[in-house]
């Protein structure tokens, strides 16, 4: 066994401590990302593997569709009406972008955005009311 340290590249602050057998045993073992917290602007995630993963907090995810992906997964099916169930295909089956999806459902898609908001992530709601005054 050897000690690994996975360090934060900008901070350099400790973020995994420990002896494993090798840098794989190590991820391996800590999967599940804390991304509580986490600015992800900009942030690439396409292909990410977020189950497990601690979204809890997370700043600046209005633009990923990963995180979205991510959050209506976790919600029992019943969580949506079949109305937003078909809205949220669109968005990912399409992946279109947060204007083209403004403008193709307007208001409509509003009360799945303060369903997000009421589950503790209120970005996408505050970017279209805000998108509404404009």
């Amino acid at each position: 066994m050897m000690k690994i340290e996975i360090r934060n590249r900008h901070t350099d602050k400790i973020m995994l401590s420990g002896k494993y057998d090798s840098i794989k045993d190590c991820l391996e073992k800590n999967r599940g990302a804390d991304l509580g917290g986490a600015y992800l602007r900009d942030a690439y995630l396409e292909g990410a593997y977020l189950r497990g993963a601690d979204l809890g907090g997370a700043k600046n995810y209005v633009d990923s569709h990963d995180i979205f992906k991510e959050i209506i997964r976790r919600q029992p099916v019943k969580t949506f009406t079949n109305p937003e169930w078909s809205i949220i295909g669109q968005i990912l089956v399409h992946t279109l972008c947060w204007d083209s999806i403004k403008k193709r459902y307007g208001k409509k898609i509003m009360p799945l955005f303060k369903k997000l908001s009421e589950l503790g992530f209120d970005e996408w709601e505050k970017y279209y009311t805000l998108k509404e005054k404009e």
